[in-house]
């Protein structure tokens, strides 16, 4: 259910973004967070849980788009690497904040509703911060009009939003041309990666336990090295000095999908070391792409971002169901080793966008 409401504020936030001011509309999603969080009691009833965490993941998707819908216009070309650092520090917090939680408990009473309530007081800080935060005026209310020469884009000083710069965008049309067919190769590649990492996610454990006959610690470390794994990915994907594309996206995907394909039939028998190379390799998968995906329509930078997203959360809700169908008719190692096709069809859609990219793009 979180994973639904994602999918439904990243998609319903890309057009949006494009139109109106971010300012507002990243506070209010991030309100939106906070009161499904806070408003959990002791007297939540299931249902009225899973429509909480609708909500939940609906105020989430949406300010990531918008977050990633500035970052693709205030960077551009180097989009990729600086979404690269953002989604890099989503994923240290995952790895994290369950260890506060837990180190919590064992010095207060903490409720399971206690760290959603958390969770919402963090959003009140960000709905605060955002009223410091120098944000760009959508290119849709823009275009046609700049600033004088050697002004920036973005806050005015008083903390409204300024025109973007459109003078000092490339003279080249082919530059700014939209292009319909990479996008679709991207959002491929992203429902592919979103759909392998969920599953991974979801049934890694249960195969270490219950098929290697790991005990129930060292077979939850599993999940663990996978992510650690892809935070280590992302940090050298972001300290490259080769600018991270769709091309270097596909190479070290390969990589994983081999590395899944020989754990799923045995051929890896250490469960943590075939996570942490999964990880690894698939680190800069979903920030760049996520980049490349604004960079594909310059014209709907949010919309495309969102589109991007959107298909991503599809595949976390999709590739896990086929997945554990997979593992009920023929077993979890080669549901497991199923992803493997997946990831084949990451890498067979992040080389087409790289093809549309032309010969001046990042590799």
């Amino acid at each position: 259910m979180l994973s639904l409401g994602l999918g439904i504020g990243i998609v319903a936030a890309g057009p949006i973004v494009d139109r109106w001011p971010r300012r507002p509309l990243f506070a209010v999603a991030c309100t939106v967070v906070m009161l499904a969080s806070t408003t959990l009691g002791a007297g939540t009833t299931f249902p009225a849980l899973l429509v909480h965490t609708v909500a939940i993941g609906v105020g989430a998707g949406f300010y990531e788009t918008v977050l990633n819908t500035i970052v693709v216009e205030e960077f551009e070309e180097q989009a990729p690497r600086r979404l690269v650092f953002i989604h890099s520090g989503a994923t240290l917090a995952a790895s994290v904040t369950p260890l506060l939680f837990d180190g919590l408990r064992g010095v207060v009473d903490l409720a399971w509703y206690d760290t959603f309530r958390l969770v919402g007081l963090v959003h009140v800080t960000l709905i605060a911060a955002v009223a410091f935060v120098p944000l760009r005026a959508p290119r849709s209310r823009t275009r046609g009009t700049s600033v004088a020469d050697g002004q920036d884009a973005g806050d005015d000083g008083r903390g409204e939003e300024r025109p973007r710069n459109t003078a000092s965008q490339s003279d080249d049309p082919a530059a700014r041309r939209d292009d319909g067919l990479a996008l679709a190769a991207i959002c491929a590649t992203t429902f592919a990666y979103v759909g392998v990492e969920a599953a991974l996610t979801i049934f890694v454990a249960e195969h270490a336990a219950s098929d290697l006959g790991l005990d129930a610690g060292r077979a939850a470390r599993t999940i663990s090295a996978f992510w650690a794994g892809l935070l280590a990915g992302r940090l050298v994907i972001g300290l490259s000095p080769r600018a991270p594309g769709a091309g270097t996206t596909a190479l070290l995907a390969a990589v994983a999908a081999t590395a899944v394909l020989a754990f799923g039939l045995g051929w890896i028998r250490t469960p943590e070391i075939a996570m942490a190379t999964s990880g690894f390799f698939l680190g800069g998968v979903f920030p760049v792409m996520i980049g490349l995906a604004g960079m594909a329509m310059p014209s709907s930078a949010g919309t495309a971002v969102g589109l991007a997203g959107g298909l991503g959360s599809l595949g976390g809700f999709v590739v896990p169901w086929f997945t554990g169908h997979i593992a009920g008719r023929v077993g979890l190692s080669i549901a497991i080793a199923s992803l493997a096709g997946w990831l084949g069809l990451l890498v067979a859609a992040a080389a087409v966008a790289r093809l549309r990219q032309g010969p001046g793009a990042p590799r």
